[in-house]
Formats: C-alpha cells, sequence, structure tokens
C-alpha cells in the first residue's frame, strides 16, 4: 500500500473533488486543503488554511474570446501564487501532520495555463513556474475523477455558476481533451484513475468501495470503475 501521507484529489470541472477531499480528510483525520477559498470543513483543528481565492476569475469569464482573453496570465498567475503559498504551508504543516488531503494538484495550473495562455503570455507563465515548481509538496497519491465529456458538460449546466455556464462548449472540450492528455501521461505520483459517472458521493457504499480502493492501492497507475 502506498503510504499515504498527501493525497490529492483531481478532476474536470463539477466532478466532485471537494466532495471527495472532504469525505477522505473525514476517513483519515487528516488536515483538509481546499484550493480558491472555497468553505472549509467543520472540523477547525484539522482544517488546513483556504486558498484566499481569485478576485480576477469573474472579469476573466466576462472578457472570455476564442482567440485572446486580455485577463488570462493575470487569472493564471494568481492562481498559482495561491496554490504555491498553500503549498509552503503544507510543506510546515508535515512536520505535525500524519496525513493531508486537497481538492487540486498544484499542478493544474499548467493544464489551464497551456490551453488558455498564448505563446508569449505562455512564456512569462513558464519562467514564473519553474522558480515555484521545486519547492512544492510532493503528492502521495493522486485520485483523478473522470467522466465523459457529455456528463461534464450536463453537470456544469446543472451545477456551475451562471459564468460557467455561458463559457463556449470548444473552451470547455479544450480543458477536457488537456485534462485527459495530462493524466494520460502523468507519473510524478502514484495516480488512481476513478470513473465517477456511476458513484454517488452521498451513498456511504460507493464510498466505501472507493475507500478500500485507496487504501489498497499500490505504487503506479490504476483505474477504478464501479458496475
Amino acid at each position: 500500500m502506498t503510504d499515504l501521507k498527501y493525497i490529492a484529489v483531481e478532476g474536470l470541472v463539477k466532478s466532485g473533488k471537494t466532495k471527495l477531499a472532504r469525505i477522505l480528510a473525514e476517513e483519515f483525520q487528516a488536515r483538509l486543503f481546499l484550493d480558491q477559498g472555497r468553505p472549509a470543513v467543520a472540523e477547525p483543528a484539522r482544517t488546513g488554511r483556504e486558498a484566499p481565492g481569485n478576485p480576477l476569475l469573474k472579469e476573466y469569464y466576462e472578457a472570455f474570446s476564442a482567440a485572446y482573453n486580455p485577463m488570462a496570465l493575470k487569472t493564471q498567475l494568481i492562481f498559482l501564487i495561491n496554490r504555491f503559498n498553500q503549498q509552503l504551508e503544507m510543506k510546515q504543516k508535515d512536520l505535525f501532520q500524519k496525513t493531508m488531503v486537497s481538492n487540486y494538484i498544484f499542478y493544474k495550473d499548467g493544464i489551464y495555463a497551456h490551453t488558455v495562455l498564448n505563446d508569449e503570455d505562455l512564456d512569462i507563465y513558464k519562467r514564473i513556474l519553474g522558480v515555484f515548481v521545486e519547492r512544492i509538496h510532493p503528492c502521495s497519491l493522486v485520485v483523478y475523477l473522470q467522466t465523459s465529456f457529455a456528463e461534464m458538460l450536463q453537470r456544469i449546466h446543472r451545477l456551475g455558476s451562471e459564468a460557467e455556464k455561458r463559457v463556449p462548449s470548444e473552451y470547455w472540450r479544450e480543458i477536457f481533451e488537456a485534462y485527459n492528455y495530462y493524466f494520460f501521461n502523468y507519473k510524478l505520483s502514484p495516480l488512481l484513475v476513478v470513473n465517477v459517472e456511476k458513484i454517488d458521493f452521498n451513498d456511504r457504499r460507493d464510498i466505501a468501495g472507493l475507500i478500500q480502493e485507496i487504501r489498497s492501492h499500490k505504487k503506479g497507475n490504476s483505474y477504478y470503475a464501479p458496475a
């Protein structure tokens, strides 16, 4: 079994990352680190500081253009800085905490950056990323929540913000393909790919099977798709 010191849950938009991260934090009695200022779990003694959010995200969606979004670089850099600051806190807490859980991986920034930035802006972004990357906290296990593109769009229209709903489906298609490409080639840590289309995170039986899969995960990559 992998030594589960730091579990990171990642996935497509509205795939259930935060819900599962909360469940795992409770299951493993872990400290929870949430991305982008989402509400903290109601266990202050075990909850990590939340990322402060991105004040430019609303403007980014409003300025969205298929050709070029002038807010893209600023938005990505704020995401990058917020997540890096939280990674530094994880390294400090690691000295005292047995297990940590987050609802993102630091490298998700790169997935979006390569999709939304033009070549000039991407070069600036990568130069700054290069300064940060050596100081991030390594994952013991990444749990990637996977859905089909059709399911992803349905969840965005059902659960997403009004800004997310207005974004052209072509953009979400690019994000979908970028995520799948990234995790198809992922080798930075053990990886568990989970098909969540038939998993109800409110059903303890569904959760029990997934938790058992996580606890028994060995080194390398594997796939979990309940019948």
